[in-house]
């Protein structure tokens, strides 16, 4: 366990200047555990209690995340019920809903304050880059299942939507330390005030130094971490009616990672070891306008920059978002309708790995959305009815449409359903690039042996092409759920049936016609001229959109407040995921497969000040090549001063050494095994 005290000394000597604010009692309200009194944005694109919506929602609140030690938005996600949170190594993820996770889950959608993290080229989100401070966020709302009426394509399976606080909520200092037997020092600090009487800001910085894994599969671990970041947040509102927000923020990573890949001309997919660098830009304006009591207005225009480098892949990643939209409530009906517009400009240096046919460099979507709810019989039943039109270069014109219904029968019970349907568009990947994949061996091309070792044993050059004439996945959702909340404890369920047309999967078409003549030639006894052949002969194998999926399950949550200082919360999900192939085609992403969880959680406070939080997991998935584990987090939490707090926490025990994520078919990324880990941490607020 090592530490730099060069950062640590400095932070004991932080002048306090106010205090902070102990363990509360408010802080254990059985809601605000639940996540059910808070009032979520994401689930309707304006604010709504989330009890009263018409979605699988599940909102992480500041609490749960301060007390649980996590160090990360991912670990923070592991809390979580019903999303699939797996560990490739020691900086990256695989994280998803309703589906199943990959290194790119490309069927989920995640935001920071409604800035969309979507890259085209993957349609996925860097985890191990995202780098938000934990201790400003309000709260992480998350959708399982359909967001497409609101926020667009690719949010099939679910949308992510980290809401940071506001600058006036964090005036004054911030300062912590966290080490441990994977973490060297992760630091932060951020310093906040106010703008005259008009506003408020804060900056902040972050610094990340972690180790690798302690056992590799293949290769001995590389998964290194060295981060940097540093942002801000600004406030205003100038008067009642109008009010704006400007925030942005930088992060520089170095990340080791194993690779597979060809990078030879044996054209065999080999494990090697490599840096990956990054640079992460983004900037986002919001202004809001409140028109009238009953009507209002937001602009939001965003900036986002991806810069990566290692040795074999170079790309460049901008995008400018452009959202408007308008909220107003008539008599019984309110209606929400909106306009966007998004420029992504794409840069990828042709490698080894990937060369590009289509010379794509930039694509523009752009669309309108417009949603009504109708309080049919006030106080009991609401009807939901939208769609969203958007369109995009690769596939035109998408449409996805959506029809809710709220019935609350009596006080405290609330029951919900919903049809939706929507897509994901192509990635470029899947449109217009070329990946080089393992060779094909002619002894398994063939089934047969030549009785020439030189001749069975090589493997011919295969690539894995785009095709543009993948069309958008058509993904049509049927969802039924029902909420309850008493004194003392809570439910929520939501069940939920998806079928998918137009699913992206491999061709495996090796056009055997073209071996002919290389047979002749062997027939021939031409056996020079045979293997000369061979190194000029190529195979192509390309995506097609010809399958159907099928996926149906349900997420039970129940949260219980046995005595006044404990909260608990237990949960299980069950999802059944099911291909529908043709002949000669394989799944891209994911097998027929079965994944259960079951989650249970505590907050326990105790003596004065003092607090232990835990999170048990239990999954069981055979979906990932791995062996089903059980783990637990726990963190023991001491506010020892108004001022100081101290945390340790554990993290992934009692699972030992385990592999969570063991699909290397469909990522270049080899996994690590994943340890217990321990950290120490040390804050101040002042």
């Amino acid at each position: 366990m090592k530490i730099s005290q060069r950062l640590f000394w400095p932070l004991l000597f932080v002048c306090p200047l106010v205090t902070a604010e102990p363990f509360e009692d408010e802080d254990l309200d059985l809601d605000a555990l639940m996540g059910m009194d808070v009032q979520a944005t994401s689930a309707m694109k304006r604010a709504q209690s989330a009890f009263d919506t018409a979605s699988s929602i599940y909102v992480l609140s500041k609490e749960q995340i301060t007390k649980s030690g996590a160090t990360s938005v991912p670990e923070a996600l592991k809390m979580v019920p019903g999303l699939i949170v797996r560990q490739l190594d020691n900086n990256q993820w695989a994280i998803s809903s309703r589906g199943i996770a990959s290194r790119f889950s490309s069927k989920l959608l995640v935001m920071i304050d409604g800035q969309s993290l979507y890259t085209p080229k993957f349609a996925a989100v860097y985890w191990e880059t995202l780098n938000v401070p934990l201790y400003d966020i309000e709260r992480i709302e998350v959708i399982r299942g359909q967001g497409g009426l609101l926020w667009g394509s690719n949010a099939n399976n679910g949308v992510i939507n980290i809401i940071t606080k506001n600058s006036i909520d964090t005036r004054g200092g911030y300062a912590s330390v966290t080490t441990g037997n994977q973490i060297n020092v992760d630091a932060n600090l951020r310093y906040g005030g106010d703008i005259s009487n008009k506003g408020s800001y804060r900056v902040y910085g972050h610094l990340k130094d972690a180790n690798e894994s302690q056992k590799g599969i293949s290769l001995p671990p590389n998964d290194t971490t060295k981060q940097n970041s540093l942002g801000f947040r600004a406030d205003f509102t100038p008067n009642d009616a109008w009010s704006g927000l400007l925030q942005g923020d930088v992060t520089h990573s170095t990340l080791g990672q194993n690779y597979r890949g060809v990078v030879d001309e044996t054209n065999e997919n080999i494990s090697f070891s490599d840096d990956l660098k990054r640079t992460d830009s983004r900037i986002m304006a919001r202004l809001e306008n409140r028109m009238s009591p009953d009507a209002n207005q937001m602009l939001q225009i965003s900036w986002l920059k991806q810069n990566g480098s290692q040795n074999y892949i170079k790309e460049d990643f901008e995008s400018i978002d452009i959202d408007y939209q308008m909220n107003f409530i008539y008599q019984s009906l309110q209606l929400d309708w909106g306009l966007n517009y998004r420029y992504n400009s794409i840069s990828f240096a042709e490698s080894v790995f990937l060369d590009s046919d289509k010379n794509f460099d930039s694509l523009k979507q752009y669309g309108a959305l417009v949603q009504a709810q109708y309080n049919v019989t006030p106080d009991t039943l609401d009807f939901i009815i939208g769609t969203k039109l958007d369109h995009n270069d690769l596939t035109g014109w998408e449409n996805q449409p959506s029809a809710r219904l709220i019935y609350k029968p009596v006080d405290n019970h609330l029951t919900w359903g919903a049809i939706s349907r929507s897509v994901r568009t192509p990635t470029l990947i899947e449109f217009n690039d070329n990946f080089k994949v393992n060779g094909t061996e002619i002894k398994d091309l063939t089934g047969l042996s030549s009785g020439f070792d030189q001749i069975d044993d090589y493997r011919i050059a295969t690539y894995l092409n785009g095709n543009d004439k993948v069309k958008s996945e058509n993904y049509l959702s049927y969802e039924l759920g029902y909420r309850f909340t008493a004194n003392d404890w809570s439910l929520d369920l939501s069940t939920y049936y998806t079928d998918a047309k137009n699913v992206a999967v491999i061709d495996m078409n090796t056009h055997a016609e073209q071996f002919t003549p290389i047979l002749n030639l062997f027939l021939a006894g031409k056996i020079p001229e045979v293997f000369q052949a061979l190194t000029m002969t190529r195979i192509d194998l390309d995506f097609a959109s010809v399958a159907d999926t099928t996926t149906k399950g349900f997420d039970l949550v129940v949260s219980w407040q046995p005595i006044d200082n404990l909260n608990t919360e237990f949960g299980y999900s069950y999802t059944d995921y099911n291909y529908d192939l043709p002949p000669r085609v394989e799944p891209a992403i994911g097998y027929d497969s079965k994944n259960r969880q079951l989650f249970a959680k505590a907050d326990y406070s105790f003596l004065t000040n003092h607090n232990v939080f835990a999170t048990l997991r239990a999954v069981n998935s055979n979906a990932y090549n791995t062996d089903n584990y059980t783990t637990l987090d726990i963190s023991w939490n001491w506010q020892v001063t108004p001022v100081w707090s101290t945390a340790v926490s554990g993290k992934n025990l009692f699972s030992g050494s385990h592999i969570e994520y063991s699909n290397t078919r469909e990522t270049y990324t080899l996994p690590n095994y994943i340890d217990e880990c321990i950290t120490f941490t040390i804050s101040a607020n002042f």
